[in-house]
C-alpha cells in the first residue's frame, strides 16, 4: 500500500541527507568549541576513561568501585557541562542532533520499527506532489463540495455519487472496487473524483491522475523514444498505484495501439486487484462502440457505473458571476 520502491527511497534518501547535515552541524560546533574551550575535551577524555574503568566494574560486579565511578563522573559531567555555560553555549550544544527526536530522523520508532509521524507526513507530502492532482485537490474535496448550482433533481442524482464515493473510500483497504464516472460535461464527475484522490492520499494510499489524452500519448511517446527506463518506471507507476484514475476518456485520438494499451492496462490492474477510476463524457452505447466489445465486457464486469446528469455546473458557475 501507498508507496513505490523508488518513492521509499526518495523519501529514505531526504533521511540520509538529513542526518548528514545534521552530523556536519554537530562537527562545526565540535570545531568551534574546540577553538575556544579546549579544556572541554580535556574533560571528555577523562570522562572516556572512566567510562571504560566503569564497564570494568560492572563486569566485575565490584559495587564498591561503582559507587566511587559514578560520583566521579557526576562531578565531570558537571564540570564539562560549567565549562560550556561559562563559555556562553547551552549545556546540550554538544549532543547529536535531531531534526526529528522520536526516530532520530530514521522514519521509524526504534521502540517498535512502525513509520514515525514525520515519515508518514513526508509520505501523504511525495503522495500528493505525484499524484498529477495536487493543484485540483486543493480547491475540489469533500470539505469545498457545495450543492449549491444544483435544482431539487440534480442535487438528488449528485448526492447518489457522493454516496458512491465515500463508500468507495470508507471501504477502500477491504473492498475491492472499480469506478465508472459517466455523464455530460460539467456536471461534477473530475470534482468527485478528485475528492476521492485527496481522501484516499491523506490515508497514505498513492493516486495517479492522467488524463486519458496524456496517458496514452506518454505511452507512445516512451515508445518511440526507446527510453526503456523510463517507459519501465511509467508502467510500474499505472500498474501499481493504489488508485488509477483516467479522467476523460474520449477525448484522446482513438486507434488500435489505443485501444490495446487501454485493454491491458485495466487488464494488469485488474490481475493486481488495484483500483481504478474512469470518467468520461460518453455515454454507455458510445463506450462499447469506440472501444469494442472485448474492452466494454471487461469495464462492464469489473465496475460500478456512476451516472451524472445535469447541467453544466462550470458555466453556470460562470454565468452567475
Amino acid at each position: 500500500m501507498g508507496l513505490s520502491n523508488k518513492q521509499f527511497d526518495s523519501i529514505m534518501e531526504k533521511y540520509d541527507s538529513i542526518r548528514l547535515n545534521n552530523h556536519r552541524l554537530q562537527m562545526e560546533r565540535a570545531d568551534e568549541v574546540h577553538q575556544k574551550i579546549p579544556a572541554y575535551f580535556d574533560v571528555e577524555d577523562e570522562l572516556r576513561t572512566l567510562r571504560m574503568r566503569h564497564m570494568q566494574a560492572s563486569l566485575d560486579q565490584d559495587s564498591e568501585a561503582l559507587t566511587i565511578i559514578r560520583s566521579q563522573e557526576d562531578l565531570l559531567i558537571d564540570k564539562r557541562d560549567r565549562l560550556l555555560t561559562d563559555g556562553g553555549y547551552p549545556k546540550d550544544y554538544l549532543a547529536p542532533i535531531y531534526s526529528c527526536e522520536k526516530c532520530h530522523d530514521t522514519g521509524f520508532l526504534p521502540e517498535s520499527r512502525t513509520k514515525c509521524s514525520c515519515f508518514v507526513e513526508a509520505q501523504t507530502r511525495l503522495l500528493f506532489e505525484q499524484s498529477g492532482i495536487f493543484d485540483l485537490i486543493t480547491v475540489q474535496n469533500f470539505d469545498t463540495l457545495s450543492f449549491e448550482y444544483f435544482n431539487e433533481a440534480e442535487a438528488a442524482s449528485y448526492s447518489n455519487a457522493l454516496n458512491i464515493s465515500k463508500n468507495f473510500t470508507g471501504n477502500f483497504n477491504s473492498d475491492y472496487q472499480n469506478l465508472v464516472f459517466y455523464g455530460n460535461v460539467g456536471t461534477g464527475k473530475t470534482f468527485l473524483s478528485c475528492c476521492i484522490a485527496k481522501e484516499l492520499m491523506e490515508k497514505g494510499y498513492s493516486v495517479t491522475y492522467c488524463s486519458a489524452d496524456k496517458l496514452f500519448k506518454n505511452l507512445v511517446d516512451l515508445r518511440f523514444n526507446d527510453d526503456r527506463e523510463a517507459y519501465f518506471s511509467f508502467m510500474e507507476e499505472i500498474n501499481q498505484c493504489d488508485l488509477l484514475i483516467i479522467d476523460d476518456l474520449g477525448t484522446e485520438a482513438i486507434s488500435e495501439r489505443v485501444r490495446a494499451d487501454l485493454f491491458t492496462c485495466l487488464n494488469n490492474r485488474d490481475l493486481l486487484k488495484k483500483a481504478t477510476l474512469i470518467s468520461t463524457n460518453l455515454t454507455l452505447d458510445e463506450l462499447n462502440r469506440r472501444y469494442s466489445e472485448r474492452i466494454f465486457s471487461r469495464v462492464s464486469s469489473h465496475f460500478t457505473f456512476c451516472k451524472f446528469e445535469g447541467r453544466d455546473i462550470r458555466m453556470l458557475k460562470k454565468f452567475s458571476r
